[in-house]
Order: C-alpha cells, then structure tokens, then sequence
C-alpha cells in the first residue's frame, strides 16, 4: 500500500478562537504533529518532506504577518520545561552558534508571551541555547497569544511537531513524548507509566502468536476509518493495549518498530541517558553499550557502571563507529568473561587442595595410594615446566 502523502497544512486543528486568522494557525500547527513525526520514521518522499518543510516555513511567515516580527532579549526568554525534546549536545549547540556568526538568524522563533512580561519558547530553544555563543543578546521572534495555546495537550503536541522538524528528535526523547502524549490522551494510565511498553510488547508478543503481525504496516498507513474498524476487531486483552496502539497508529507509526527499537531506550541506565542528554549519542551505539551490565559481566553494579563510563567517554573522545563501537564491546565483555573464568578455575582450585589436605592417607589401598601418588606427580611435572 502506498505510503499517504502530507495532509495539507491549511486542513489543520479545530474551529476554536475568535479570529479566524489565527485560528487557522494554531490549527496548522498541531496537524503539522502526524506530518512531522512521519519525517522521523521515513514515511515520506524526499520530494513530499521538501514540500512539508515548505509548509512550515510558511506558517511562521503567517505569523509574522499577523502578529510582525519582534526582537526579543536573550535573558527575558525561558525554555519550557515541559517540552519533547530533551537532548541539545554541545557540538550542536556550537555547530548552531557558528551559523548565527556567519549567516545571522534567518528565521524568527516562536514564543508565547506571559502575563509577567516574559515569554516561553514554543519554538527554537536550540537558537536560544546557541545565541549566546554567537555573541547575540536579542532574538528575532514571532508571537503565539496565550489565549491560543492554553490547552496543555495542544501545546505539548505543536512543540513535538516543532521539534522533530528544526532536528530530529533522538529516539529517547520520541519514547519520553510518546509516553506523555499516550498519558495525556488517556489519563487513567497516569502514574502507570512504566506499564505501558509492557501492554504494547504483550499485545505485539499475541499478534506474532496468531500470524497477523504484518497487517499493522498495513493499517499505520491506512486511513482513520480503516484503522478504527481494525482497532474495533482486533485481538486487544486489555482496554490499555487499544489506547496505546489508537495513539501510535494516530500517528502513523509502526507499533511493532516502536515496541522494538524506541521504548527499549526508557529502560538503559540513568548514566547512558546521561549521555544521550549531553552528547546526543546514536541509539544503535547506546544499544551496545548497554551491553555492559553487571550482569552480562558478572561483577557489581559500582564496577559495571565505572567500566561502562570508561568505554562510553572512549566511544565519544575518539569518535568511534559503530562498528568500532561494537568491537569494542565485545572485547571488553570477552575480557571480563575470562576473568570470571579464571576466577572460577582459582576458586575450584582452592576446593580441590583443600580436599586433598583432607584426605587420610592412612585408610587408603595400597593401589590407591599408588594411583594418587601418580597423578601428583604428573601434576607437579606440570608445574614445574609452567613455572
């Protein structure tokens, strides 16, 4: 089935707020949601994203006319706390303010005004981080009415849309937003958050059990009413497992990618989602890394983590492949496997002199005797070569 092209941003949000202009505006921005997030799994052409990005930037242009274009000071901005995207790596941040030296800021971001005087980014806190390296002290910006944006679920929406779009969300911060947005839509998961990827595992686990796990790339493509009519027949244990998939299928994603590669992220170590925070570290050399738990290396949690660190800053300082990375991994998982093997070895060893020390020779046959004295003697023949 051919994948749907991008809905027209001038179809989107709902018929709330007295001008109609802006209306229409906040409508485009939480559509812009599915689209976006469609960039993120590769759904569209590269000829359709061109035409999505050409959307977008018309829709801060729209701003613009309605409301002009403002020059902001840098201190009277707050990022939202609140927001999806979560991750700005340094190198990112000064990638950002080396644009802003050499080119200037060519589009304005987007902010919500408060009652105290100050405004809240809805839009661009990756120019608002990297500005004062750039040397700048005031933003140019285009304005949302509070009054326009004071649904919490709207907001979060649009800042996910946003995000996604100026730099692809990491994986991580797709999982954080995936399980608010589920939680926004459907309350009675509140508090239960960790419950939810084991609904979807289970429910994806059955599908695979009954052989019809490959009708769901069918129907994240396939139209609403299409995907209600499947939601309403499908094979959902619990109320939960139906909330969670209309959500991801709302989106257009694929259930089983998510089940896979996206909520796994939500269960590494706080170190490596440290990592991810400050550095934006890929997912598939997370993945490997991860790989060195206390666990798998068969040694506490205090060392596994400091062993962990080791190899992470490693991977970062020189900046590994993921290939290397892999290798990497696997050298240091064989190293500390042969440690605990010999470690075994020395501890069995121990054992067995300690039980030779306990034999009472004086019980023993005259053919045993001999025997035992046998076996020493080729053991310490051995010795003596070794050492």
């Amino acid at each position: 089935m051919p994948s749907k092209k991008p809905i027209e941003i001038s179809q989107l949000f709902g018929q709330a707020g007295q001008s109609q202009q802006i209306h229409q505006l906040k409508s485009q921005i939480e559509k812009l949601e599915v689209e976006i997030i469609q960039l993120r799994t590769n759904v569209f052409s590269s000829e359709e994203k061109t035409t999505l990005e050409q959307q977008i930037e018309q829709l801060t242009n729209q701003l613009a006319t309605q409301g002009g274009i403002h020059e902001i000071a840098v201190n009277l901005i707050d990022p939202d706390p609140a927001q999806p995207r979560q991750t700005f790596p340094q190198l990112v941040i000064q990638e950002r303010a080396e644009s802003l030296r050499r080119q200037g800021q060519q589009n304005p971001i987007v902010l919500i005004p408060q009652l105290d005087g100050r405004y809240k980014i809805f839009d661009g806190e990756l120019r608002w981080r990297s500005a004062p390296f750039a040397g700048m002290t005031k933003l140019k910006a285009v304005f949302l009415p509070k009054e326009e944006t004071s649904d919490e679920v709207v907001v979060f929406e649009g800042q996910l849309v946003s995000s996604i779009h100026s730099q692809k969300l990491h994986d991580l911060d797709l999982a954080t937003a995936l399980i608010r947005l589920i939680i926004y839509k459907y309350p009675d998961l509140s508090g239960r958050e960790d419950e939810i990827p084991k609904f979807l595992n289970a429910f994806i686990n059955r599908l695979v059990r009954s052989k019809k796990l490959q009708y769901l790339a069918l129907i994240k493509d396939s139209d609403l009413m299409t995907q209600q009519e499947w939601l309403e027949t499908s094979d959902f244990k619990e109320h939960e497992e139906h909330e969670i998939v209309s959500v991801l299928l709302g989106l257009q994603l694929n259930p089983v990618s998510i089940n896979n590669n996206i909520f796994p992220l939500l269960k590494v170590p706080e170190d490596l989602k440290t990592v991810i925070r400050s550095e934006g570290l890929e997912t598939s050399k997370v993945r490997e890394l991860n790989k060195l738990s206390s666990e798998q290396m068969k040694i506490d949690e205090s060392k596994a983590l400091m062993i962990r660190t080791q190899v992470t800053n490693r991977v970062i300082e020189e900046k590994l492949s993921l290939s290397q990375t892999k290798t990497l991994v696997k050298q240091t998982l064989e190293q500390y496997s042969t440690s605990n093997s010999k470690a075994k070895q020395n501890k069995q060893m121990d054992k067995t002199i300690k039980d030779i020390q306990s034999i009472n020779l004086k019980i023993l046959e005259q053919t045993r005797l001999i025997k035992l004295r046998q076996v020493l003697q080729e053991k310490l023949d051995e010795i003596k070569t070794l050492m």
